[in-house]
């Protein structure tokens, strides 16, 4: 497991930069380098996967039952993820486009998820929280 937990609200620099915080890049691994890959979440938020967390995710891809919808599902991820590179200041870019379509506009939330991080627009971070507890009522016997 990754581990990436934590919440951090970074602003968005004019070039569609921000700045990935220091307890999230340690997450990287030697492995990993400088690199991270974004993609299109359906919750109303952007995922972005270190290298490791990507290579689980598309195993989970690859495992899914052969036909039609398979297709469709991989076919949505790999043609709406992005390979990021960290430059020197710890910075990402973020595709214009995505942010754009998820109302990302001068300042995003970072949201550690374990294996990943969610790239949230904070008002609709916001919103989605305000639901927390009844997803909590109805999983807490499985935790």
């Amino acid at each position: 497991m990754s581990g990436f937990i934590g919440t951090h609200r970074c602003k968005v620099d004019s070039k569609g930069r921000i700045n990935v915080p220091a307890s999230f890049r340690r997450h990287l691994g030697a492995e990993g380098g400088e690199t991270f890959v974004l993609t299109r979440g359906i919750d109303s938020c952007l995922l972005l996967y270190a290298p490791e967390g990507w290579r689980q995710f598309q195993a989970k891809l690859q495992a899914l039952p052969p036909g039609p919808r398979k297709r469709q599902v991989v076919r949505f991820y790999s043609s709406n993820s992005a390979t990021l590179v960290l430059d020197k200041q710890g910075r990402v870019g973020l595709p214009r486009e995505f942010l754009a379509d998820y109302g990302i506009d001068q300042e995003t939330l970072l949201v550690g998820a374990l294996d990943y991080i969610e790239v949230w627009q904070p008002e609709r971070f916001q919103t989605g929280l305000a639901e927390a507890p009844e997803a909590l009522r109805e999983m807490e016997n499985l935790l």
